[in-house]
């Protein structure tokens, strides 16, 4: 490939498996996927998808096979945009932001087998934009619908037999994530709020952002292991990621802003955030992955984009993405192509200059290349005969390398920007 010709769907990111339902719903205009959720039920992974009819509940095997175990209906099937799913303790939990609809408790105990349903009403929700989970105090938070003000709570201590313990009307919540009793309230046009429910009938407002660079729709986010950075989604065209420092909830400031570049069109939808690399659903672009381990200067790192089509319209491509699986392999959903298996390595911690790592090297390694802006690049790789062995494309500062089908030597790379024309050469050796 010639640098002036670069293009690929894919950084560092590769595809493991795919699945596709392969029918049409004639009533939705082609979208028939919606949310992804992961989890681990004796010690097997496992995806779920959302689609226009109900819950698709699949096995991933360590050979990555994608195994399609049970499919469990929605009450409401059709014009259904978006459902949500979020486990704990062998239960998946299941709403549908379109009516009429229920929550639906659904019993994991009986995988790889099967799950069965064994909580299905509309006494308690009928309709939810997006749920979530507090594991330590065993409450469900639920918001939404669209358009209307609330947010419920619910003690699932008694996992088929939900409560409910508390109702918000204040304005319209559209996301949240909750921890330890503190939640973090995206508010659409309302911005951020935090909340803490320790006393959960009695909420207190701790801190908000209301006010902020970048700013749109307030729609999801989440947050750093440590409890001081919270990476925050505004739903609005053109509009960037937010690094929100929260290690003063009375001092909320935003460290920096990043996103992607390509369309006017696109826009982030669902955020992951996990050991300072954020993982973000990206309606016209794909899952990105970004490295904040620098919270002030955001680096991309790799991407896969599901949509193949022309960026001409606003929410096509990739839904959401769920990137906790403790083998490491990322779930992301397309509205209209279906679940996505991938792999990806996060990239060692490098700052500054260039070069191979690690270094020696065995069937996987790093190239590195400090970039003040993304720009494309190609890599040639050659014997220390002076044969060209390889060429690589990219255009961040990090690009994985497969030398697997290297055989043991010393190499060479050549770098070269096709922007700037700059060239740099170096050493590495590949060990069996």
């Amino acid at each position: 490939m010639s640098l002036c010709s670069f293009s690929q769907n894919s950084m560092n990111v590769f595809l493991l498996n795919h699945w596709d339902g392969e029918w049409v719903d004639t009533n939705n205009a082609g979208i028939k996927y919606n949310e992804v959720w992961g989890f681990v039920q004796d010690n097997k992974e496992y995806a779920v998808i959302g689609s226009v009819n109900g819950a698709h509940i699949f096995e991933l095997t360590s050979d990555d096979l994608l195994i399609e175990i049970d499919f469990v209906p929605g009450n409401f099937q059709g014009h259904v945009v978006h459902r949500d799913f979020h486990d704990l303790d062998g239960y998946l939990y299941a709403v549908s932001d379109q009516s009429p609809s229920t929550l639906q408790v659904i019993d994991l105990h009986y995988l790889p087998d099967s799950v069965h349903i064994v909580y299905d009403s509309d006494s308690m929700i009928n309709t939810a934009h997006n749920i979530f989970i507090d594991n330590s105090s065993q409450l469900l938070y639920a918001c939404g619908p669209p358009g209307a003000p609330g947010l419920s709570v619910f003690s699932i201590s008694n996992p088929i037999d939900p409560i409910l313990v508390y109702d918000y009307n204040m304005f319209y919540v559209h996301d949240i994530y909750v921890r330890n009793d503190s939640a973090y309230l995206n508010c659409g046009n309302d911005g951020l709020w935090i909340y803490d429910f320790t006393n959960e009938s009695a909420p207190v407002n701790i801190g908000s952002l209301t006010s902020y660079s970048e700013q749109g729709y307030n729609h999801s986010g989440w947050l750093s292991e440590d409890g001081r950075t919270y990476i925050m989604a505004d739903e609005t065209a053109g509009k960037k990621l937010k690094v929100v420092d929260v290690s003063d909830i009375s001092d909320i400031n935003v460290h920096s802003v990043f996103g992607t570049e390509w369309w006017a069109e696109t826009l982030p939808h669902n955020v992951m955030f996990f050991d300072d690399i954020a993982y973000i659903s990206y309606y016209n672009d794909g899952l990105q992955i970004y490295d904040i381990r620098d919270p002030k200067n955001p680096k991309q790192i790799g991407y896969y984009d599901s949509f193949s089509g022309i960026n001409d319209k606003l929410f096509q491509g990739v839904w959401g993405v769920y990137a906790q699986l403790p083998s490491g392999k990322i779930l992301i959903s397309d509205r209209s192509t279906g679940l996505y298996v991938l792999s990806f390595s996060v990239p060692p911690d490098i700052n500054g200059g260039h070069g191979i790592y690690p270094n020696p090297a065995s069937d996987n390694a790093w190239f590195y290349q400090e970039h003040i802006v993304n720009t494309p690049y190609e890599v040639q790789i050659i014997s220390s005969e002076g044969k060209l062995i390889d060429v690589l494309v990219g255009q961040n500062d990090h690009l994985e390398i497969d030398l697997s089908n290297y055989s043991a030597g010393v190499y060479f790379y050549k770098y070269i920007n096709a922007t700037t024309k700059e060239v740099n050469i170096g050493k590495f050796i590949r060990i069996k």
